[in-house]
């Protein structure tokens, strides 16, 4: 029994870097192939669903969630800063993401 939770545990490991690798391929191939970089988002996540991995907090706010559309931004989303929030719209299919936004402590002029 403990063996395979061993290879449970391996399979998890390499679907994880797997997911990295891919977003790291959409990275790079977005300017000249963007519709090769939205297949690695899909993917990649079809990989996180299918092994239940929790993606990592900068790995989420590199895709839409909805149409599963790499963003850069500027491109494929529109990023804008609104009362504490972070709003980043999609461009593709028009879903809006919203992100809690808190300054680093203010600064008082003395």
């Amino acid at each position: 029994m403990p063996r395979r939770h061993r290879v449970k545990n391996d399979y998890k490991t390499i679907a994880a870097e797997r997911i990295e690798r891919l977003f790291e391929l959409a990275e790079r191939m977005f300017e000249k192939h963007p519709e090769l970089a939205d297949r690695y988002i899909k993917l990649a996540w079809r990989i996180a669903t299918r092994y239940n991995i929790r993606l990592t907090a900068t790995l989420k706010r590199k895709f839409c969630r909805k149409c599963l559309s790499f963003w850069k931004p500027g491109a494929s989303c529109r990023v804008r800063v609104q009362s504490g929030c972070v709003v980043i719209t999609c461009l593709r299919c028009g879903h809006v993401a919203r992100l809690i936004y808190k300054p680093k402590g203010k600064q008082h002029n003395k």
